[in-house]
């Protein structure tokens, strides 16, 4: 009987050990933040003369959900939100002699979703801090598009309707994005804990696809984002 009972409080002893090494063994995330892009748009003017340039900037929303694999592993799956912009700049001297030199703008807004497969890797800790470095793969994808013309200073009934008429020769821009894209990205994930369950992220990335935007772009789309978040764990 006493031997029984050693074996069983070496056992309960064991289990403690184990359940205090898998502290935050499921983790889930939600964040969001701003979203700069490089070569985010098409880089050459096309046939209808139309330049193009970065919009304001974009945001995105994310939520993830963690697995503990070790004391210093784990990985992530992560659905993410992206909505970003750009602009198209276009002369309407290239469609009617009457109107010389008029630069006019149409700005294109691009929802992309995308599932982010990362794995997370612990370099530094403190009592409060957890900070990893964190590689992924991701896959993107568009769920929708937007062209637009914005408001210029040569408003009167003759000059708008040339910009409303040269504007459906030209608002396939907005389709010129791929439907999905396939890259890579890593992260670095700060997390300061506020309480056992809760800590707050701070996330830099950097993002690098294996294609253009556009076909026509000779260098790869890539991005950066900043993001804020919270993260429970269990």
């Amino acid at each position: 009987m006493k031997k029984l009972l050693l074996i069983a409080l070496l056992f309960v002893a064991a289990v403690s050990a184990v359940n205090a090494q898998t502290e935050e063994y499921i983790t889930l995330g939600i964040n969001g933040g701003g979203v700069y892009n490089i070569n985010g748009y098409r880089k050459d003017t096309n046939h209808y003369g139309n330049t193009f340039q970065n919009g304001i900037p974009g945001y995105n929303v994310a939520i993830d959900l963690g697995i503990r694999t070790s004391a210093k592993t784990r990985f992530r799956f992560e659905i993410e939100h992206e909505e970003f912009h750009y602009e198209a700049l276009w002369d309407t001297a290239r469609q009617t002699d009457v109107i010389k030199s008029k630069i006019y703008k149409t700005r294109v807004k691009v929802w992309n979703m995308g599932i982010n497969l990362r794995f997370d890797y612990k370099i530094a800790e403190s009592e409060k801090w957890k900070v990893f470095i964190s590689p992924g793969f991701l896959w993107e994808f568009n769920i929708a598009r937007e062209s637009k013309n914005l408001k210029t200073p040569y408003e009167n009934p003759y000059s708008y309707s040339i910009r409303k008429r040269s504007y459906k020769n030209y608002n396939e821009i907005a389709y010129e994005n791929p439907n999905h894209i396939l890259g890579n990205n890593i992260q670095l994930l700060c997390k300061y804990k506020i309480a056992k369950h809760i800590a707050l992220t701070i996330t830099p990335e950097y993002y690098i696809y294996y294609r253009g935007i556009v076909k026509h772009n000779g260098a790869p789309y890539q991005r950066l984002t900043l993001n804020g978040g919270v993260e429970f764990n269990f």
